[in-house]
This record gives C-alpha cells, structure tokens and sequence, in this order.
C-alpha cells in the first residue's frame, strides 16, 4: 500500500489498542502488525509499472519517477500524520494514534528506503524481515500484478482507509 494508506490505518488501529492497553508500545506493535496484514491484500504501490534488478521484485531500480512518488507519498502520509495528531491528540507523544502511525509506517521505511536497504538487511532478524515482507507482498502480486490491476489495488485500500479515517476523526 502507499505510505499514507499505512499511516492511516496504523494511526487507527494503534487508537483501538491504546484504549485498550494505554500502551505507546502496544500501538506501535499494532501499527507495524497492521502494515503486514494489509500488504497481504492487493494493493497498489505507485501507479506505474516498476523495473527491477535482474528481475528480483527484491530490487527495484530507483529511477526519478519512483524517487518523486515515493516522497511525495510519504510527503503527504507526514502532513496527514501531524494535522491529525495535532488536531485530535494535541501532539502528545505517547498518543497511541502517533505510535500507530510509526508502526504504519515503519517496515516500508526500514526494508524499501534504497538508501539503505541492503545494507540493513545484513543485521540479524532484519534479513528474515525482509522475508517475511517479501513473502507478504507475493502472496498476491504474481495473481493480480500492479499497475495492470489498479481498479483492484485502488479499491482496497479506499475499502480500508476511509472507515480508517472515520474512526480516528469521529
């Protein structure tokens, strides 16, 4: 899913734990829990076909339209994280919303950012991981391959993010 998809539903799964547990902690495992189970439903990442190094859907090659949509997607997730968290949690930081919206977030950033992908991928753990991810993401992506499905990979996400939205905003 892009960026902004993940931080609003971690940010909103890490609420529902938080009333819960009361627990910072909690959200954040939540949110990282989130990220995982819906990287297992076909999603749209970027709305075109991506290239990658001899053809390991591991290793994308950055090219400057990856670069600029990926920033710009986490551009956005950013800004929608603080005007939420500003708005409804007063920028209290152990606000569950916030830790969810890490944990959202936090897998993408640490196994797909190419500046230092491969390299924290040699850490123990974070190597399985990046098996794990990868192993999420292909239970679907050779049955319904993006962009060539995009009214799929669109749908699902708005089906997840706007009850999403709802329940962090009501």
């Amino acid at each position: 899913m892009i960026a902004t998809s993940h931080v609003i539903i971690g940010g909103a799964v890490g609420i529902a734990v938080g009333t819960v547990t009361q627990n910072p902690a909690v959200a954040l495992a939540a949110g990282i829990a989130s990220h995982l189970i819906c990287d297992a439903i076909p999603h749209l990442d970027t709305p075109f076909r991506m290239e990658f190094k001899d053809g390991y859907v591991d290793q994308p090659i950055w090219n400057k339209k990856l670069y600029i949509w990926a920033i710009t997607d986490s551009l956005v997730a950013f800004l929608l994280t603080l005007f939420l968290w500003q708005r409804y949690f007063d920028f209290y930081f152990f606000a569950p919303f916030a830790w969810g919206t890490l944990g959202g977030y936090l897998p993408d950033l640490l196994d797909n950012f190419p500046l230092w992908s491969i390299q924290i991928r040699q850490f123990p753990g974070l190597k399985q991981f990046h098996a794990l991810h990868l192993g999420i993401h292909n239970l679907w992506q050779f049955k319904f391959p993006m962009p060539d499905n995009w009214p799929l990979g669109t749908a699902t996400q708005i089906a997840f993010v706007l009850p999403c939205l709802w329940y962090i905003i009501r």
